[in-house]
């Protein structure tokens, strides 16, 4: 890593468990099996940033004895049954079955969801496991002895060490924003995302910003098409462990929202963010009722099934690809509007696309190239996660309430804009209040919004022009 003033002072204020050095992530190529914020722990914990090699070589071992895909599944259950216990590296989730009064965890390497896992680990970890679930060393035993009407259940979780942050002062990280200014926060903000800074435009930077809005504000509903290799399904799925990519070209109610049979809650009820990944090619054809819950939970936050009802602040992000130009940064002409890339059963649909707070321009973000990764200090994705996880929690909209007069904007402009600004806020200005913040940065995150917003309506004035046809959104500060 090369030494700057900036990676200077952001060693002296931040200590270990919080920052990393970024360019030590792209040394090995299984990293790219983990989640970003895993491999930020690793190097954290197991890394010398003075002398990388050692460490380095061993999370490499480590990855090569426990880190296992669902391929080698029967393999890695011998290896449990023959050695009596075996410690892997990966992502847990827990439930709870009242009919057997067991916990039991699915474990992606094992292919199977009644595995069992002993109840000291579930009063430690349960927060996590029982919700989001978690990553780390899961060290699972076989016992032959255990059985439920006469049914062998051999798998049991003995041990767990998470890879995730353990001290999170939320007050104490929007304190230490007064000590960088815009320009440097902005800078180290990127570089936690995994990006150089100094290779991006403000443009570019502030559309990373934007990527991040979901995790850090709820309920935002947002889409992003563009060119492939820009990093959108990198950004929901491995920066933070709060969001959920959706693949595939169908999905079900009952993996969205809630599953009837099994008495759960889809994603949509306990992930912070929920993307549709290549929704180019999502199969929504003749499930109205799906599109039509989906349509209610982004204009309400809250979402039914026969008689039980929910309420979540997830936020949802439709990404996928649209022809651009890479030259110029532009759509191709042919498309009649911006959202026609989307199922037919939405694309033209004003209620459903009104519901969509900001449209993030993915043909102005640059291609994942090497030479664009980050080089200095970040904030450990995992920190910066749970970070953005808390900050859901505080209220900024207030502050742009407080300071915005937006004359003639409907409700649903003016509510869009306010959560936009409102989740810029929090990732630029954290360190901001009524009576702190500066017009020139109100002004800043507020004209983002806009942007964002407008881009929504002008591709609504094309689908219905005598509705939406001449709105321009404007405002003026208090």
């Amino acid at each position: 890593m090369v030494k700057t003033e900036l990676s200077d002072k952001v060693s002296s204020i931040y200590g270990q468990g919080i920052i990393v050095d970024k360019s030590l992530s792209s040394m090995s190529d299984q990293f790219r099996k983990l989640p970003k914020f895993v491999v930020d722990y690793l190097i954290s914990t197991i890394v010398d940033p003075d002398d990388p090699g050692p460490g380095l070589e061993r999370i490499s071992l480590l990855m090569r004895d426990h880190f296992v895909t669902s391929e080698q599944k029967e393999w890695i259950k011998s290896c449990i049954k023959e050695n009596g216990q075996h410690p892997l590296i990966g992502n847990i989730i827990c439930r709870y079955d009242q009919s057997k009064d067991e916990y039991w965890c699915d474990i992606d390497a094992l292919g199977d969801q009644f595995v069992r896992i002993d109840p000291h680990i579930i009063a430690e970890y349960g927060d996590a496991l029982l919700t989001t679930g978690a990553w780390g060393t899961i060290t699972v035993a076989f016992d032959e002895d255990f059985k439920i009407r006469s049914k062998l259940y051999p798998f049991v979780v003995i041990d767990f060490m998470p890879f995730q942050i353990t001290r999170i002062d939320l007050d104490e990280w929007i304190a230490s924003r007064t000590h960088f200014t815009d320009d440097e926060w902005t800078d180290l903000m990127i570089s936690s995302v995994g990006f150089n800074p100094d290779k991006l435009s403000e443009e570019e930077k502030m559309l990373y910003f934007m990527r991040l809005l979901p995790f850090v504000e709820s309920n935002v509903n947002l889409v992003e098409l563009g060119p492939p290799e820009t990093g959108k399904t990198f950004n929901y799925r491995s920066l933070s462990s709060y969001g959920f990519v959706v693949s595939g070209s169908k999905t079900t109610i009952a993996s969205l929202f809630y599953n009837k049979l099994r008495r759960k809650l889809g994603v949509v009820g306990y992930k912070d963010c929920v993307m549709f990944d290549e929704i180019s090619h999502a199969n929504w054809n003749g499930d109205d009722e799906m599109v039509s819950m989906l349509k209610d939970f982004m204009n309400t936050g809250r979402f039914g099934r026969d008689t039980a009802e929910f309420a979540s602040d997830c936020s949802v992000v439709f990404a996928g690809n649209i022809d651009c130009d890479r030259s110029t940064k532009e759509v191709k002409g042919w498309h009649k509007h911006l959202f026609s890339t989307l199922p037919q059963l939405v694309r033209n649909d004003r209620a459903f696309l009104d519901r969509i707070h900001g449209y993030i321009p993915g043909w102005r973000i640059p291609q994942i190239a090497e030479a664009n990764f980050a080089t200095g200090f970040g904030f450990m994705a995992d920190y910066l996660s749970e970070i953005m996880h808390k900050m859901r929690d505080r209220n900024y909209t207030h502050i742009v309430v407080d300071r915005v007069d937006f004359g003639e904007m409907t409700q649903r402009n003016m509510t869009a804009v306010t959560r936009i600004a409102s989740g810029l806020i929090k990732l630029i200005y954290p360190h901001r209040t009524i009576d702190t913040i500066e017009d020139s940065e109100i002004v800043r995150v507020v004209d983002a919004a806009v942007v964002l917003r407008q881009r929504v309506v002008d591709q609504l004035a094309k689908i219905a022009p005598a509705e939406f046809g001449g709105v321009k959104l404007e405002y003026k500060l208090k």
